[in-house]
């Protein structure tokens, strides 16, 4: 049974038919003083229509609650309906409680006994406890049991869900629930009170089953895959605010800057660790093609200089291998980046909190699809796609239930550093994403997200083609970041080889160091450098004071 969502309770809920109708129903009854214990119920419920008093100004608080009002009150309020003859011998189809109590029997709320509803009689308080557990999807067990409820009563079930969920306490005096009296009144109206303040559990994602083996089995043959190589290219555009009183000439060349194309090839190799992406890229207003090389192991990265003059480095650099030492760079934990087993347990981790919040809603699949191209041979296509309005969705999910998981498992200081982080910046980044969260979000725009992955029948990914747009304005000034790209993947587990490689020898490479005392060599004759030095060591200063604190 669906749980009552708090604004279908402001429509009328055949009140009049529920208990003895009073106009006015929202003043105050005369017998319901400022000090009673129910007062705030009873005037909340009155408030809704969903139970009224009687004709004198009186609640009448301490009567008992009658079968057939309950029936009608539960029917109207969860929209049950039932065209089937309830086949009870004590109400009649002309009476005003038939079609109520057809509706709650046949969906096994309030049943009768003997072919007969009862509707005179008083709902008793183990009764009400089954009405609110069934009508409401309450579940959990109590943490101590009533005096008088044992495990074999028969209401025992329903009665432990309404104390786990704070729907009832019974009586303290003498800790017991009562069940064979009667519900009052007020106690009803308390009961239902309470019943409508517990939040509703958010619906199960969708989940298709198919899709979430397809994905589970991509990922594990993905990260179990010991070689590859990709070819493809990539379109990136980003818009910012530039000032108004910028030259014609400055604003062809911020136009042409804004936008680039590149080509990506390169190869993977799992054992030892090499990763090699060569891009070639367009120089807008040079009319030149950039190649940027960069190899990755284990425990360094480099970035072959193909062109030492254009880039502005020394003539004799040409040719050779910048070096950037993870260890170096990032401590101990830097070898922990490109830790394999780490990232498959990290990345199995976030996948299952993902699937299990957002399930597979927007994920589709399709025999075919324009976005592949007709020459790759592949078993399924599988499309990721979002709204804008699905983003809002996704982004409060995220926030309740996905980021306070997410950051338990960034907790985890080997995780951590599976991303280049050490325990306290993980920590920090928790702390500067709660705060910022909702303001990046409010000022976010999805205009378009589109991925297609081609997978084969071995569930490799042989192509993988996405669009992606996204804007974000703050105080008036929009910026816009855009992607578009297609990747080919082959090769699977076969011999590879690598354009560039590693570097054969030390005369091969320049170090981390020898690039930053170049830099600096270059940045001497710049005005106010000092000055922006200085200010770049009080900002360090101050974040290794705010990490101590």
């Amino acid at each position: 049974m669906k749980k009552l969502a708090s604004a279908a309770l402001s429509a009328s809920l055949i009140a009049s038919l529920a208990l003895p109708s009073m106009a006015g129903a929202k003043n105050a009854f005369k017998d319901v003083k400022e000090d009673f214990w129910a007062k705030d119920s009873i005037e909340f419920l009155a408030g809704e229509g969903i139970i009224t008093g009687y004709p004198d100004g009186s609640f009448r608080p301490n009567e008992p609650v009658k079968r057939s009002q309950a029936a009608i009150m539960i029917a109207g309020a969860l929209d049950l309906e039932s065209s089937e003859d309830p086949g009870f011998e004590d109400v009649g189809e002309g009476d005003s409680t038939y079609e109520a109590a057809a509706a709650v029997a046949e969906a096994g709320i309030i049943e009768g006994k003997d072919d007969k509803f009862m509707p005179n009689q008083p709902l008793t308080r183990g009764q009400m406890a089954k009405v609110l557990t069934l009508a409401y999807d309450f579940s959990g067990e109590a943490e101590e049991d009533f005096a008088d409820v044992n495990e074999d009563h028969w209401a025992y079930e329903y009665i432990s869900a309404l104390s786990a969920n704070d729907i009832a306490t019974g009586y303290e005096e003498d800790q017991t629930f009562r069940p064979n009296q009667p519900t009052t009144r007020a106690q009803f109206s308390t009961f239902m009170k309470n019943s409508i303040d517990v939040p509703s559990e958010s619906p199960e994602p969708e989940r298709d089953e198919e899709i979430v083996q397809l994905l589970q089995d991509t990922m594990d043959a993905q990260l179990a895959l010991d070689t590859y190589t990709f070819d493809g290219s990539m379109d990136i555009m980003m818009k910012f605010p530039v000032p108004e009183d910028i030259s014609e000439e400055e604003q062809e060349m911020i136009d042409e800057s804004s936008e680039m194309t590149m080509d990506l090839s390169g190869t993977y190799q799992k054992d030892p660790l090499i990763t090699e992406a060569v891009i070639e890229q367009e120089i807008p207003g040079f009319d030149e093609t950039m190649v940027m090389p960069s190899i990755m192991s284990e425990d360094k990265s480099y970035e072959y200089i193909t062109d030492a003059a254009f880039m502005g480095y020394p003539e004799e650099w040409q040719d050779k291998y910048i070096e950037y030492d993870f260890e170096e760079m990032f401590g101990e934990d830097a070898g922990s980046l490109y830790d394999v087993e780490q990232q498959q347990e990290m990345m199995q981790e976030v996948y299952d909190v993902l699937l299990d919040h957002f399930g597979t809603e927007y994920f589709e699949l399709h025999d075919s699809h324009a976005s592949v191209p007709a020459d790759i041979t592949y078993e399924h296509i599988l499309s990721f796609e979002l709204t804008n309005e699905d983003l809002e969705e996704l982004t409060s999910v995220f926030e309740e239930s996905v980021w306070p998981e997410l950051e338990t498992i960034l907790a985890n200081p080997q995780l951590a550093s599976t991303l280049g982080l050490s325990a306290q910046e993980a920590q920090k980044l928790n702390e500067e994403a709660d705060a910022d969260f909702d303001e990046f979000l409010s000022n976010l725009n999805l205009e378009n997200f589109e991925i297609y992955q081609a997978i084969d029948e071995d569930n490799y990914v042989v192509f993988d083609t996405g669009n992606i747009a996204v804007n974000y304005t703050d105080e008036e000034e929009t910026i816009s970041f855009g992607i578009n790209y297609e990747f080919s993947m082959s090769d699977f587990n076969e011999d590879v080889s690598f354009e560039y490689g590693l570097p054969e020898n030390e005369d091969e490479i320049i170090s981390f160091d020898e690039v930053m005392e170049w830099q600096e060599e270059q940045l001497e004759g710049i005005e106010d450098f000092e000055e922006i030095e200085e200010m770049e060591e009080i900002d360090e200063v101050e974040d290794i004071e705010e990490e101590q604190e």
